[in-house]
C-alpha cells in the first residue's frame, strides 16, 4: 500500500505524460496544444511539474529519516535545517499545484488557494519559517511570534512556543505532511480530470486512454494493489482490494479477525 507522497509522486508522474502527450503529438507550440493563454504560461507548466517533483524526493526523505536525519550524529543543527526545508518543500509544492490548477482552467482556484491555507503544514510554514516575528493572525491585525523548542524538536515531533511562552503545542509533522499529501492529490486529481476532457476533446480513444490511467490512480489511491507484469502492450495485472478487517467473536467470548 503505498503512503500518500508515493501517490502524489505517481499522480505528479501521469500529469507530466498527459502533457508530454499532448504536446508532442501535433505540430503545434506547447502553448497551443495546452490551450494556455501565452506561450510564456508553458515554462510556468515545466517548472511547476519540476518543482512537485522535486518537493516529493524532499518529502520522501523527511518520511524516511524523520527530523533526526540519516546521520549518525545528534546534531540539532541538522534538525533545524531539516525543519524549515520541510517546511518549504510542502509551500513550494503547494504553489506550484495550484498554478498547474489556475493554467489549466480548473474550477474555482481562489477555493483551493483556501483549502492550502487551512493545512497544518502550511501555517507552520508560515509561522516558523517565513514570518516567525510577524504573523499575522488571520482576520485580526494581531502580530504573534512563534518559534520550536529547541528540546521538543525530534522525530517527527515539532514544539512550538507563542510568543515565548503564552501558548506552546507539539505538531506531529508526519501526520500534517500526510494530510498535505492527501490534499495534493485530491487537487492534482481533479487538474489531471479536467485536463483530460479539455486537451483531448473530440478523441475519443485519446480520452478512453489516460481516464483508465486516471481510474487506475485512483485504484491505488484508495489503498489499493496493482501489480503489473509482462511487457507494455501485452500485460496481465492482478487487483487486490484492500477492505477493513472485521472482529467476531466465538461463544468462548475471545475475538477473531475476519476478512469481509
Amino acid at each position: 500500500m503505498k503512503n500518500p507522497n508515493s501517490v502524489l509522486e505517481s499522480y505528479a508522474d501521469a500529469f507530466r505524460d498527459l502533457v508530454n502527450a499532448r504536446v508532442w503529438a501535433r505540430g503545434q507550440s506547447p502553448a497551443e496544444a495546452l490551450r494556455l493563454n501565452s506561450e510564456s504560461d508553458w515554462n510556468f507548466i515545466c517548472v511547476a511539474m519540476d518543482v512537485v517533483g522535486d518537493a516529493s524526493l524532499a518529502i520522501d526523505d523527511f518520511l524516511r529519516f524523520s527530523l533526526d536525519g540519516p546521520s549518525r550524529y545528534d546534531s540539532v543543527g541538522e534538525r533545524y535545517l531539516r525543519l524549515y526545508g520541510l517546511l518549504s518543500a510542502a509551500y513550494v509544492q503547494q504553489q506550484a499545484i495550484l498554478k498547474l490548477y489556475s493554467l489549466m482552467n480548473c474550477h474555482k482556484p481562489k477555493d483551493v488557494q483556501a483549502k492550502f491555507n487551512e493545512l497544518k503544514i502550511r501555517v507552520l510554514r508560515h509561522q516558523l519559517a517565513s514570518h516567525s516575528v510577524d504573523f499575522l493572525e488571520p482576520g485580526t491585525n494581531k502580530t504573534q511570534a512563534f518559534v520550536p523548542v529547541r528540546v521538543g524538536l525530534s522525530g517527527f515531533s515539532c514544539t512550538v512556543t507563542e510568543n515565548r511562552g503564552d501558548a506552546t503545542r507539539t505538531i506531529k509533522l508526519d501526520e500534517a505532511v500526510n494530510a498535505h499529501c492527501t490534499a495534493m492529490v485530491e487537487v492534482l486529481d481533479q487538474i489531471y480530470e479536467k485536463s483530460v476532457k479539455t486537451l483531448f476533446k473530440g478523441q475519443d480513444s485519446k480520452i478512453a486512454e489516460f481516464s483508465k490511467k486516471l481510474d487506475d490512480l485512483r485504484f491505488v489511491r484508495d489503498g489499493n494493489l496493482i501489480i503489473r507484469a509482462g511487457k507494455e502492450g501485452d500485460q496481465s495485472e492482478i487487483r487486490v482490494v484492500f477492505v477493513p478487517s472485521r472482529i467476531t467473536r466465538h461463544s468462548t467470548g475471545r475475538a477473531k479477525t475476519a476478512r469481509r
